[in-house]
Order: C-alpha cells, then structure tokens, then sequence
C-alpha cells in the first residue's frame, strides 16, 4: 500500500527536510541477496542463468533469443494502433537523438574524435507491466550513434505464443533490435555482462529497474560498463499558488503507480494548494501498487528551490507563473518539464525516460547518445612551447625517458 507523508519545512534546514525524503529502500540489502545469483552465473554460464529465470521468473528456456520471425508476428499481433504509437515515438526519440549528437571537433592540431560502444546491452522491465516504451528509450540512441550489436533482455512472458512479452517484442521489432533475450531480472544483466551463451557479451549495460536489476548493476560494473543507478521512479513537482491542483496531484499519481518503490514530491511554498492536492490524492494513495506521496510545504519559493536542488529529483515538473526564470535556478535534475505531464515525456516527448535516480542527478543527466559514445582525443601537432613545458614536467616528476622522448622531437 502506498503512503501520503507530509513535512512542513518552514522554519528548517534544507538537508534536514532531504533527509526525511530517502528512498525507502537500501540498496546494500538488495546486493547482497543479488550477489550469489552474479557469482553463479560470472562462473557456470548461461545453465545458471536459466536456473535463476526459473525460479524467479518461472520460466527459463534452453535459447532464451527470440526468433526474428517472433518479433514480426508481435508487430503483427499488437494491432495498429499499437504499432501507430510505437512507430510514432521511436520517430521522435530518432529525430530528438540524432538532433543532439557530438560532432568531431579539431582546433590547432588538437581534436576529439567520437566513435560509438561496440556492444549495448539494455534491460526493458516487464515485471508487473510491460515497458515497451523503455525498450525504445534505450535501443533508439545507441542505434542512433551506430553501436554493432545492441541486446536487449526482458522477463519471459507469463502468457501463451511469445517469449517475451508481445508489447516488448513489438517494441524490439520497431527498434531494430539485433538480439530480444527472454530472461530478466539480475540474471539478465549478469547473463549480459559475462556473455552467458547464448546470451551475447556486452560493452555497457543500460536501462532501468527493480532494486535487484539495480543491485546487479552495481556488481557487474567492475567488468561492464553501465550508464547508471536507474532505480525506482521519482518524480517532483515544485508549484506555486497559480497551479491546478487537480493537474498536479494526477501528475503525482501517475509517477506513484510505478510501484512501491516510487516517489512522488509536490514542494511548493502554498499552502492552498498544498491541502487541495492533500485531498485529491489521499485516497487514490493508499491502493496497494502505488508508492509515496509527498507534500513539502515550504517557507517560501526560495527553499522551495533549494530543497530540489538538493533532493535532485529525477524527474522535475515546474508549474509556476514564470516557470522560465525558476528553470534558471535549478542545477539538480535528471530532466525538466515546464507544465508539461511528466507522462508526455515517458513515452513519446522524444528526451529518454531513463533518467538518474536516488539523487544521482547531481551529477549525470538522462540517458542520451552520450552514453552509447566516447570521447577519443587527437593530437597531430606539437607546439613548441607547449613542449618545452612537458620536458620540465617530466624532469620535475623524474621520469628521465619522459624526458629524452619529448627533447628527441625538439626541432
């Protein structure tokens, strides 16, 4: 069952009232019950992995790899409008991705260079529902940068005629996905870290997930790369007196229905408003697949702010008379909507929904072509000065062939 928390931060510290906003789960929990599940399958392979989808998926195939043909009839079976919708957003997501990629840059013989990861892996949740949307959020910018091998896992599905979830695999056939595997959860990630065959390995994981999907992240970093903790939703809203109420608390519902783990925060220095969106979502609240609902009623727009900023919210809806000039002030977001429902920007705005949680916001954006690039700097020419400083420096630290190496190019 979900919660409705309220805090009065008039009179507070701004760390005191973030303090009380922790995500309500620990992570170090969730890593422990996941790490024999890593080591199994990092040391047996793929005949591990099926164990775990076993288990915990209740199901588990000798070939997890969904047939191309599989994914076609998906297309086919999910209905036009179904496909309208995903073949409209993926457009989007393209356009938004392609409109945003690095170009190679050279200045007085200096340069970067850009050159794609080889090999993406990408977890799509299809636990309690399907996330077709996610798959395509993913799969579309490492697409976009031109990646070799883009794998994508999700859970085996629970119903008849498809492996994965028929959403899923329609999503996957409109992504041009090179390898839908039906296996989820910590399993899955493992299985695509240390290339379970069939299972292929991955350059870098990516996407969100369940605090195990998380935990596993975490653990197979060592040895993948992964984009970040993408953990349970968050969602805040920072209004002011001239918000609706009624907009606010749906927007605040709709993040909180993503389960248990989710977090839902209105801050805003009204107090009118504070009480009229108190009373439109205590009830809806409290069914048992909705999350935390939380009311901060701050002193003025000024901590209103501050507590954002510090709480670094995944997702970030301003609604406000000047929503521009508050934009301005705010460092600390995975990504921002000015009004706009933050479910515009899930699935067919064209920015990824995969965002940074848990407050790691403070120091990466959302998901977006950078992940799936890296930076390679150029050198072509030696400046003379700049050279003579890099024998000094060699000198200074003591590396003598540092140093006979840069004077034998002294002209």
């Amino acid at each position: 069952m979900g919660k409705l928390v309220e805090i009065d931060a008039r009179g507070r510290g701004v760390e005191e009232v973030v303090e009380g906003l922790k995500r309500p789960y620990d992570i170090e929990e969730f890593i422990k019950r996941v790490e024999p599940v890593v080591k199994s399958i990092r040391e047996e392979g793929y005949p591990a992995a099926k164990r775990f989808s076993e288990r915990f998926d209740g199901k588990g195939f000798d070939d997890p790899r969904v047939p191309r043909e599989e994914l076609e009839e998906a297309l086919r079976e999910v209905g036009d409008e179904a496909r309208w919708a995903l073949e409209t957003s993926a457009e989007r997501i393209r356009r938004f991705h392609e409109a945003i990629m690095p170009r190679n840059t050279w200045v007085n013989g200096l340069g970067v260079v850009w050159r794609p990861v080889r090999r993406v892996g990408v977890y799509v949740p299809a636990g309690a529902k399907p996330y077709p949307s996610t798959l395509l959020m993913t799969a579309i910018p490492a697409r976009v940068v031109g990646s070799e091998l883009i794998v994508a896992a999700s859970p085996p599905y629970r119903g008849e005629g498809f492996m994965a979830h028929p959403l899923i695999e329609a999503a996957a056939a409109v992504a041009g996905i090179d390898t839908l595997v039906a296996i989820g959860g910590a399993q899955a990630v493992a299985a695509m870290a240390y290339g379970a065959t069939p299972v292929p390995r991955v350059d870098k994981i990516v996407g969100p997930g369940s605090p195990y999907v998380e935990a596993a992240k975490l653990l197979v970093a060592r040895d993948t790369g992964i984009d970040m903790v993408a953990g349970p939703s968050e969602i805040a809203v920072l209004a002011d007196d001239s918000a609706d109420p009624r907009l606010v608390a749906l927007d605040l519902l709709a993040q909180a229905e993503h389960g248990a783990f989710s977090t839902a925060l209105l801050v805003t220095d009204s107090t009118r408003l504070a009480s009229q969106v108190r009373g439109l979502v205590s009830e809806p609240v409290r069914d048992e697949n909705m999350g935390v609902v939380a009311i901060v009623v701050a002193e003025n727009m000024e901590q209103a702010i501050a507590i954002v900023n510090e709480y670094a919210p995944e997702h970030l809806e301003i609604v406000a008379d000047e929503p521009r000039e508050i934009l301005g002030r705010i460092v600390n977001a995975g990504a921002v909507s000015l009004g706009e429902p933050v479910a515009y920007m899930d699935y067919s705005a064209g920015p990824s929904h995969v965002l940074p949680t848990g407050r790691a916001a403070r120091w990466r954006g959302g998901l977006s072509v950078y992940d799936f690039l890296k930076p390679v700097p150029v050198v072509s020419d030696t400046d003379p000065e700049a050279l003579e400083a890099a024998i000094v420096l060699a000198r200074l630290e003591g590396f003598r062939y540092h140093a006979m190496s840069l004077e034998a190019r002294k002209s």
